[in-house]
Formats: C-alpha cells, structure tokens, sequence
C-alpha cells in the first residue's frame, strides 16, 4: 500500500463512513463489511426528520401578541397611563380570535373577576378595575359578547398581519416585567412603543427609516414631549424599570448624537429576528 492509498484510508476511518456496501440486517438497521452498525436512512426520511424539529423548535419560540402601531395613538388618548398598562398587561390573555382567556393551555373565557386577579389588582381596587374596563368598552377596544370578552383586533392581536404596522410585545417576559413595574410605569410604555425604530429598538422621530444615518434619535426632552410628560418623568421611569435584574430602557450617550434611548427587545419589538448584534446583547444582557 503506497502512501497516497493509506491516507485514503486512515480518511475513511476517520471520517467514520461505512466501509463497502451496507447490509440491511433489521428494519433501518445495517452493517458494512467490517461488521460495523449503520442506521440505514432515505433522503426523503432526513428532510421529513428536519422539517418536524425545525417546527417543534418553532412551536417552543416565546409567545407574543401584536399591536397595531396606528392605533395606539387612540388609545392613549382614550385611556389613563395606567389604564394603558392594564390593557397591554389583559392582552396578553388573548387567544387567535381576540377572546381573553385564562391562558394558552386553558380557553376558558376570562370573567371580569378573573381579568381583576390577572392584573394583580386586590380586591379592594374593584373600582379601579370597573373604571378601566369600562372605558375600554365605551371606546371600543374591548368588546362584550355572548361568550365573553374580545380585544379589538384593530388595535390588538395573535395571529398573522396583513400589512400592518405592528410591535410584538412577548407574553412572558410582559408578565414577568409587571410583577416589579407598575402599571403606570407599563402605560408609559404603551405610549412609547410607536417610536420603536423598526430594525434596532432605538426609540425616535422616524422609527420606519432604514437608512440608520438618518434616523432621528428622540432625547429626554423630545421623548418627553412625544408621549405628553415632563423630561423628569422620563429620567425616573428609565432609572426605575428594571425586573428580574434585567433593563427595560437602555440610555446610550455617544459624542455625535447625545443621549438617547432603546427598549429591551426581548419584551417589545419590531423586527422579526431575535438575532441581535453583540451591542445590543451587552447591552440588556441577552443570551
């Protein structure tokens, strides 16, 4: 054996492909010519295993539902800031038709008793319950059915788009965030997810540019006067958001554009990828 004929082998062996041909023994199952097992499998088999891991590892991507950019304007005028925080924190109940339900795995439909208890208000705020959900209905943006209550999906949603300019908001990492953050801390929120710049969570003027050198980053004070607070409400809410040792608002100071500010996008987001750049990760301490 020449050495270019051992090199071919010691390849092989290496490599641990079959050596001859395959032998099927029983059921999938084969040996080569050494005697070693092999698990005889078709192409068409492989690409039919891919295709159902590629969907199971889909089904266990985190929950969200959408909100309809254009409208949220509505409601934050129609709505108190923590009558806002309510709303985003009770739709995130909604099933694929918009009814409010107690959860994924359960589609019983949500009694106001029970849409009470979900935003962890006691029962001695039954008033401050009351008031939000009646508003909510006087302006159309929950509505009463036989069989329950549905968000209106013009302004909330789970399910597909269809053009619209929309923010996914993350079911868990929502739930989780109001266990610390208040609801008038979420409603600031609410008012400020329509300046979510659609590729990079920066909050700003033009949140549809794609040219990222002519976005306009929103400061303190143009934030402020965007969403209808003092600069000073802004500084405690982004001092004060934090949950589970995890930032809500980033504030980010460069030379050439001052100071501005991003959204944690494991919570709110625009883009369809989770695949965030290493700043981004360092930043809000993403895996």
């Amino acid at each position: 054996m020449n050495k270019r004929q051992l090199n071919e082998s010691l390849s092989k062996l290496v490599s641990g492909a079959p050596r001859g041909s395959i032998t099927r023994t029983n059921g999938n199952y084969g040996r080569d010519e050494t005697g070693k097992p092999f698990f005889i499998q078709s192409v068409e088999q492989r690409e039919t295993v891919k295709r159902i891991m590629k969907q199971k590892g889909e089904g266990r991507k985190e929950s969200f539902f959408f909100s309809v950019i254009e409208r949220m304007h509505y409601v934050a005028n129609a709505l108190t800031p923590a009558q806002c925080g309510y709303l985003l924190v009770l739709t995130s109940h909604v099933n694929w038709n918009g009814l409010l339900v107690r959860s994924e795995k359960d589609s019983t439909p949500l009694t106001p008793a029970e849409m009470q208890k979900a935003l962890n208000l006691p029962k001695s705020k039954r008033s401050t319950f009351t008031d939000f959900l009646d508003a909510c209905l006087n302006h159309g943006i929950i509505k009463k059915k036989d069989d329950g209550y549905y968000v209106e999906k013009g302004f909330h949603f789970r399910g597909r788009t269809e053009g619209e300019r929309v923010v996914r908001t993350y079911i868990t990492q929502l739930r989780e965030m109001y266990k610390d953050v208040s609801a008038h801390d979420v409603g600031l929120l609410y008012r400020l997810i329509p300046y979510i710049h659609v590729d990079s969570n920066i909050l700003c003027e033009n949140p549809n540019e794609k040219d990222a050198r002519a976005v306009v980053k929103h400061n303190r004070k143009s934030l402020a006067e965007a969403i209808g607070v003092t600069p000073q409400v802004i500084s405690r809410a982004t001092t004060r958001m934090i949950y589970d040792g995890k930032s809500v608002f980033a504030k980010v100071t460069t030379a050439t554009d001052g100071t501005f500010y991003m959204l944690n996008p494991s919570i709110f987001r625009r883009a369809d990828r989770d695949d965030y750049d290493a700043t981004t990760r360092g930043i809000f301490g993403l895996q």
